[in-house]
């Protein structure tokens, strides 16, 4: 089936994974969910593929889910009136997705420009390298609160930085994001492209097989800390502050 919102491309050993809802502000609905999952499949068999960028078309990175219609949001195409069990288990679904791009047996590389915001800022949490543009904005408005599904905020920021964004829905800039350990590095937003080529292209000349080893090796440390079991920890929460209302 032909992905109708990412553009996938291959280009000297890079897989280009492009968010294309540009009108949304390649906001995450129940198609690009799909394709993205697609994509990062055919980048895993693809053995031209040595390291993958993800990227938007437009003028954001990703919004966030998209309000009118997604998993994370309706739970199924459908909908559900969310109970305990449907609840969970549209979380593991979710947390399901962001261990696919975490452990992605090749380097993934997050190109940020514009908003990168919520779930937005999720996907370039789970790519490996992130690099944004200075003007980008990143964060995650949580609105009236709750339990954010993603636990790599204190790991990467620490807990008084994420907890600080994470409580005031502090929304802050590439450079900003950059010194917090949010993102790996910031350039001027017309350096961009050129930036994560070159670092691209750096990736491409290793053994793949060595980068895979040694990806796999890094991974493996963090779910001796216990990563995985955070996931999942997160993720429940997550899903029973959905039975609220219903209390």
């Amino acid at each position: 089936m032909a992905m109708r919102t990412i553009d996938y491309s291959v280009k000297e050993n890079v897989g280009y994974i492009v968010l294309n809802r540009p009108e949304k502000h390649n906001a995450l609905s129940f198609d690009l969910l799909d394709d993205i999952d697609e994509a990062f499949d055919m980048a895993e068999v693809d053995e031209e593929v040595r390291v993958v960028v993800l990227k938007g078309n437009g003028k954001s990175f990703c919004s966030g889910y998209d309000l009118q219609g997604s998993y994370y949001l309706h739970g199924s195409r459908e909908g559900l009136e969310w109970d305990v069990k449907n609840s969970l288990m549209t979380l593991r679904g979710i947390e399901a997705r962001y261990m696919r791009i975490w452990n992605f047996p090749k380097p993934t590389i997050a190109q940020i420009h514009g908003y990168c915001l919520a779930a937005g800022c999720y996907l370039q949490m789970v790519c490996d390298i992130s690099v944004a543009a200075e003007d980008a904005r990143l964060g995650h408005p949580l609105g009236s609160g709750g339990v954010s599904s993603m636990p790599l905020w204190q790991m990467l920021l620490g807990p008084k930085k994420a907890r600080y964004l994470l409580f005031t829905n502090k929304i802050i800039d590439g450079i900003e994001a950059e010194r917090l350990g949010l993102v790996s590095e910031v350039v001027p937003a017309d350096t961009l492209d050129e930036t994560v080529a070159q670092i691209a292209a750096n990736i491409t000349e290793s053994d793949p097989h060595s980068l895979f080893y040694g990806k796999e090796s890094l991974n493996m440390h963090q779910e001796i800390l216990g990563l995985g079991a955070l996931f999942r920890y997160h993720g429940q929460l997550n899903a029973l502050g959905r039975l609220r209302k219903k209390s």
